[in-house]
């Protein structure tokens, strides 16, 4: 599934307006202040002050012209940060790009090797909780409960074994991997088909599960323009933090949400399509042998 849905939607250009109005508050004032003097507010009022007394700053004309520039200063951020979400939608979902690859490559195995480990730990818990149910009790006996928390624990690394250096990446790959093996049926090629033939809730839920991650997308994206700000301004740099994890966390969230809309979408409406195609749909869930046709025929050779 290497895509996760509709587009962006185009308001999103103007919903970035208020944050970049923010953005352009704060760099004016963070570059008054400097980095020696970033608390002292009463600095910053005295040159806004002295900005204010100037004869040109009080005439309707300039005053226009200011206002126009802030909006349109603040335009021009959003539309950065729409760009730059899409850049991190790429890192976050994707291999990275040949100059970050060998970084990608050693953050993918450090992922993979606590995978690993946390599966070798689960998989010891298992035996114990059988041989305790079978009244046996080894020492360091796990129960069900810590047999859920060492599972849970695994799943935050990845639902699969990690081959992309985020869990995005991995959380989009599983979905692909789980339906293509329980069904035979690949979902890049399904997807489109199966969007036009799901009711109208399921997508809207879908939709809406896709909205949560662009907003989150471009939430992180924003975390860029404040590292900058950094540079004159250094409490930039804990905005620019923050913002990075909370968009993250956000972004990890709605992915996983609309991963398992996704796969439920084929779970609930895969014979549904079968049917569409004229193929031939059987009884229950789609079979290996019908997802297999299906991906034939939606990739007419290719």
């Amino acid at each position: 599934m290497s895509s996760t849905g509709d587009g962006p939607e185009p308001q999103a250009l103007l919903a970035t307006v208020p944050t970049g109005l923010l953005f352009v508050t704060l760099a004016v004032a963070g570059t008054a202040l400097g980095h020696r003097r970033w608390y002292e507010l009463p600095v910053l009022v005295r040159e806004l002050d002295t900005l204010a007394r100037h004869p040109g700053a009080q005439t309707p004309g300039i005053v226009l012209l200011t206002a126009i520039a802030v909006l349109v200063a603040a335009m021009g951020c959003g539309l950065v940060v729409q760009m730059l979400a899409g850049v991190t939608h790429q890192l976050w979902s994707q291999l990275w790009p040949a100059p970050l690859r060998g970084f990608g490559r050693l953050l993918t195995r450090w992922r993979a090797r606590r995978w690993i480990a946390a599966g070798r730990a689960l998989d010891l818990a298992w035996r114990n909780t059988a041989r305790g149910q079978a009244g046996q009790r080894p020492p360091g006996f796990l129960g069900t409960e810590d047999t859920a928390r060492l599972n849970a624990l695994r799943n935050r690394i990845s639902l699969t074994e990690p081959r992309h250096p985020t869990w995005i990446g991995d959380r989009i790959r599983s979905t692909d991997n789980r339906v293509l093996h329980h069904y035979g049926l690949d979902l890049d090629s399904a997807w489109p088909r199966l969007w036009l033939i799901v009711p109208s809730e399921t997508r809207s839920e879908l939709r809406s599960a896709r909205a949560r991650y662009d907003a989150a997308t471009r939430l992180a994206a924003w975390s860029i323009p404040y590292l900058l700000l950094a540079v004159w301004w250094w409490p930039s740099a804990v905005l620019a933090t923050t913002i990075a994890l909370v968009g993250g966390r956000r972004g990890r969230a709605a992915i996983d949400r609309f991963c398992a809309l996704a796969e439920s979408a084929v779970d609930l409406y895969g014979r549904d399509l079968s049917a569409a195609l004229g193929l031939p749909a059987g009884d229950g869930a789609v079979q290996p042998e019908t997802g297999q046709l299906i991906t034939a025929h939606l990739r007419k050779g290719t």
